[in-house]
Parts: structure tokens; C-alpha cells; sequence
């Protein structure tokens, strides 16, 4: 009987230590008033925060360990590519990180004229690369477009070797961390000359036949997404087809309405094909006569130049190989057939 109420006697008294450790009256008491006061403090330093704007955007290595020839090396295995070191750090080197090097140095060295030049930057290289990426995309497109005009495979030319081109490809490549420069983040312009050069670090790394393949793969991949009819916008469709019908021989082009629905309404669409020799060459729809009379006639144009919608896919890789490039030929020009009607 005694050795119970002892036992009870214990339970009591753990239970007493418990509440009035972790229950406390003063102590809720006290952490409310803390939390209280210090509400009008959390609330003026969240609206500072706000006011003061985002961080300014600062390079990796602000942030701790940072290993640039790691980063290098890198950059050329995620391509697939094997760049030699010093040149792909040549391309990575713009004129205005070399310009401020060299002052720097020559204020250390108090003016040693030896130092003088220690940091080349890419504008060779991107020249070259620019140079060769525009060789091969008019031959690459020549050969995949053959019946196309010489004007069309130029305004596709001019659209695949533009600044705001080589700058897309520079930013999504991974360049923006290792371009050398004074400032950060790179611009637009400095993606665009740098991707240059990392093309023609490519070609002196390896060849040109290897700097081709890499252009073909980031740069002329890009069309895949894009309609080339309308990259290049002819501005007289019924006249060039028919200087290119009377160059073939041809009668000239004859639009006939084929069909037409909902003339005195709003949602009206006529149906327009062109006829040559009692021969249907082109159709189209459109919201009026004249509209689907110049569709009509851009479809045929499509068809004689092999670029209609459900042309074949542009070749890469393994199916490139059988592709005869020839780097002189030129597709035939508007200028021409004016002239030879």
C-alpha cells in the first residue's frame, strides 16, 4: 500500500514539473509580447527591402569558389567539341577586358612596354567565324533549296547570320559566365561577337569541316521553327509568276474563282486558283478576291521553288553527308528572268 502512494506521489510530481516547464503562464505571456513588439520592425524592414529593389545581378564567382579553366573546359564538353584551351579563351576575350588588362598591368609594371599585348581579344576569330558561318549557310541552303531564288536563299542568308541570330545561340549555349569582360551581364552585342569567334576557334581548334557541322547544328537548326516563305517576302507574287512561266514556255497566269461563302457577311472567303495551259498550279483562300488572288499565286511560286508546306525536312547529321555542297554554284535570280522575257 505504501510503495503505491509513492508511486502516485512521483506521477504528481512529474506531471507538476511538465506544466509548469513547457505551460507556463509567464512565459506564453512574455513570447506574445515579444512577437507583439516586434511586428512593426518586421513590417518597416519588409517595405526598405521592397523599396531598395532587387540585388543587382552579380557573376558566379561573387558568390564563392570559382574555377574559370574548369568552367572553359566545360563549355566545350557540353558542345561535344574539343577546342584547344588558349584559343577558346582567345574567343572569349572582349576588346574592352583586353584594353583595361593592359592598363592595369602597365600601372603595375610602371609602364613596361613588354607587357604590352600579354591578352589578345576575339575580333579575328569572330571575323573568321563570321566569314565561314556565311560560306556555308548560302551553299547549305543552295543545295537544300536549288529551285529557290538566289534573292530568297539571300533573305534567309540575312536572317540565319544576323547579330540578334548569333546572339540568341550565344545566350542559350552557356556563354554568359565565361565571356571576360569588365562589366556583368554581358549584352547582346557581346554574345553576338563572342559566338562568332567560338567559331572560328572551332575551325583553328579542329577544321572547317568540324566549325561547318557546328554551325549547321546551332545555327541553321534554327530554321526548323520558321516558315522560309515567309522569311522572305516577295513583293509582286502574279508578276514573277509569270516572268517564270514565260520563261518555262507558258501561257500567263489566269486566276478563277473556284468557290466563295459568306459574301454579305462578315466571315466571307473566296477560293482563288491560278490556271496556266488549262492547269491548276496554284490555290488559295482569303478574306477577299484580291487577297486570294495573291495567296493563290505565292502558293504556286511555293510549289515551282519546291518550298511548299509539306516539303521534305531539312537534312542533318548522317542524311547531310550525301548532300553534294558546292561552294561557287548560285541559284537562279529574279534579275535574269526579267531580263530574258
Amino acid at each position: 500500500m505504501a510503495a503505491r502512494m509513492c508511486l502516485r506521489l512521483n506521477l504528481m510530481r512529474k506531471s507538476k514539473f511538465i506544466t509548469e516547464t513547457f505551460f507556463h503562464k509567464d512565459t506564453c505571456t512574455r513570447t506574445l509580447k515579444n512577437y507583439r513588439s516586434r511586428r512593426p520592425v518586421l513590417r518597416e524592414l519588409f517595405h526598405k527591402r521592397q523599396a531598395l529593389g532587387p540585388d543587382i545581378e552579380r557573376h558566379p564567382s561573387a558568390y564563392g569558389i570559382w574555377n574559370y579553366d574548369s568552367e572553359v573546359f566545360a563549355f566545350g564538353k557540353r558542345l561535344g567539341e574539343d577546342f584547344k584551351d588558349e584559343i577558346l579563351k582567345r574567343a572569349l576575350v572582349l576588346r574592352s577586358y583586353q584594353e583595361e588588362e593592359d592598363k592595369a598591368n602597365q600601372i603595375l609594371l610602371e609602364d613596361d612596354e613588354s607587357i604590352t599585348g600579354s591578352i589578345e581579344h576575339n575580333e579575328q576569330l569572330a571575323e573568321q567565324g563570321l566569314q565561314l558561318t556565311s560560306r556555308y549557310v548560302k551553299a547549305y541552303l543552295r543545295a537544300m533549296y536549288p529551285q529557290m531564288f538566289e534573292e530568297g536563299i539571300r533573305a534567309i542568308h540575312d536572317y540565319l547570320v544576323s547579330d540578334e541570330m548569333f546572339s540568341y545561340v550565344g545566350s542559350q549555349l552557356g556563354l554568359k559566365d565565361i565571356i571576360m569582360k569588365t562589366d556583368y551581364p554581358p549584352t547582346d552585342e557581346d554574345y553576338c561577337v563572342t559566338m562568332k569567334a567560338v567559331v572560328g576557334a572551332l575551325a583553328e581548334s579542329q577544321d572547317v569541316a568540324r566549325a561547318e557541322a557546328f554551325v549547321r547544328d546551332f545555327i541553321i537548326v534554327q530554321l526548323v521553327a520558321e516558315d522560309i516563305n515567309e522569311i522572305w517576302d516577295v513583293v509582286n507574287p502574279m508578276g514573277l509568276l509569270t516572268d517564270v512561266l514565260n520563261k518555262m514556255g507558258m501561257s500567263p497566269p489566269e486566276p478563277r474563282l473556284i468557290w466563295k461563302s459568306g459574301a454579305s457577311t462578315a466571315l466571307s472567303l473566296y477560293h482563288v486558283g491560278v490556271y496556266s495551259d488549262r492547269k491548276l498550279i496554284g490555290r488559295a483562300p482569303g478574306e477577299t478576291v484580291s487577297i486570294a488572288e495573291e495567296m493563290a499565286a505565292r502558293d504556286a511560286l511555293k510549289r515551282f521553288m519546291n518550298t511548299q508546306d509539306n516539303r521534305s525536312p531539312l537534312k542533318f547529321r548522317e542524311a547531310v553527308e550525301k548532300l553534294t555542297i558546292n561552294y561557287e554554284r548560285e541559284n537562279a535570280s529574279i534579275s535574269e528572268l526579267s531580263s530574258g522575257s
